[in-house]
């Protein structure tokens, strides 16, 4: 069977039993390409080496095609942003290959799979190869050795920056038909359904809500006093821009000893850098089942420096009765916890209330709003 034949029929195979995979195949034109030493796709063609395809098996040739696909499915050719482009490759290979054998196919010898890797993006896989830098400043942390080609590349998607940001959006609607039609047919695995839900849904940080919020209770305007410094050197007198005071910012960190320090610093890195913009008095709050703890910061004092004390149990009514005790009104208060505890007070408070979730648990709560760290 020629080469050109036998991904005919993987595709067309794909379409019956794997429609994800067959829908989005059939959008590629098959292209004969002695250059590569295996397969790769751009978003436009699947190029392959005959020679490479000869020696598969109809399993495997299956598994190639939806390795190809899967690269596409996860913008792996819209997102490399001037990364190597080897590393690049084995990066998305490990991103992706444990997701299509968990959904039943078989990759081509030499395909690379390692369950350390398992829901990592590509990027961060990335980080953790060989020789890359951390965002810690340091290197990879693997010590494995590469392979010298890895079966199925994936190339930038052709053309230059507004090219390749249609490229993306033109696969996302591709993205969409596809998964629909596998809902149709009842053939989309779980896993696949999961990571298409995160690349057309994609969950906003909580850093970003958290700032839109802050800026939406903080509304920035300008004033003659004082006027803008960078105009009073050159001689003019320009309206500068000032914030509206938040006044107080009330943040509980619960200390009762499922918080771990990692989560306790992102969060205070986070928030001081938040906290940055605007001018605000910030008490910081300790409890775990009474009050352990008080700390006040003003804008000027950033970033925050948490001294948390406690290990008990856990009770979120302490805080809020604090809050009442002070006769705060504060602007919003910001608890950071794992919402493993149902004591909230009874009657909702009159000011906004944001739960900053460490943990991966789903959790109720009565008023306020919850984010995810």
């Amino acid at each position: 069977m020629k080469a050109n034949e036998k991904l005919t029929r993987a595709r067309a195979q794909l379409v019956l039993d794997a429609t994800f995979f067959g829908s989005l195949a059939l959008r590629l034109f098959l292209v004969e390409d002695h250059q590569t030493d295996t397969a790769y796709t751009n978003g436009v063609i699947l190029g392959y080496n005959p020679d490479f395809i000869d020696v598969l098996s109809m399993e495997e040739s299956r598994g190639l095609v939806a390795h190809e696909v899967m690269h596409l499915a996860c913008m792996h050719h819209t997102r490399r942003d001037g990364r190597d482009h080897y590393n690049w490759n084995v990066a998305a290979d490990y991103a992706i290959n444990g997701i299509l054998e968990d959904s039943g196919f078989k990759m081509p010898a030499g395909s690379l799979c390692d369950g350390r890797y398992a829901g990592k993006s590509a990027e961060a896989i990335y980080a953790l190869l060989p020789g890359q830098n951390n965002e810690d400043g340091g290197t990879g942390q693997d010590n494995h050795q590469s392979p010298a080609t890895t079966p199925g590349e994936v190339h930038d998607a052709p053309g230059n920056t507004p090219d390749i940001k249609q490229a993306e959006a033109k696969w996302r609607v591709n993205i969409a038909q596809a998964a629909q039609q596998a809902k149709s047919m009842g053939n989309l695995p779980g896993g696949i359904q999961r990571m298409v839900d995160e690349i057309l849904y994609p969950k906003v940080d909580w850093q970003t809500l958290m700032r839109n919020f802050l800026e939406q209770a903080a509304s920035n305007d300008y004033s003659w006093l004082p006027p803008s410094r960078r105009y009073v050197s050159r001689g003019l007198c320009m309206p500068g821009l000032h914030f509206r005071e938040l006044g107080r910012v009330v943040i509980a960190v619960d200390t009762s000893g499922s918080i771990d320090i990692e989560a306790l610093s992102q969060f205070s890195a986070e928030i001081s850098s938040l906290l940055e913009a605007f001018d605000a008095v910030i008490d910081v709050v300790y409890c775990d089942t009474k009050i352990q703890g008080h700390q006040q910061f003003e804008s000027q004092d950033l970033p925050l420096e948490m001294q948390p004390v406690g290990g008990g149990g856990t009770d979120f009514r302490p805080v809020f009765e604090w809050v009442e005790a002070q006769g705060i009104s504060p602007c919003c208060l910001i608890y950071l916890t794992d919402l493993e505890c149902h004591r909230f007070p009874e009657n909702i408070p009159g000011y906004n209330v944001i739960w900053v979730q460490t943990g991966g648990g789903d959790y109720n709560v009565p008023f306020g709003d919850v984010l995810k760290l």
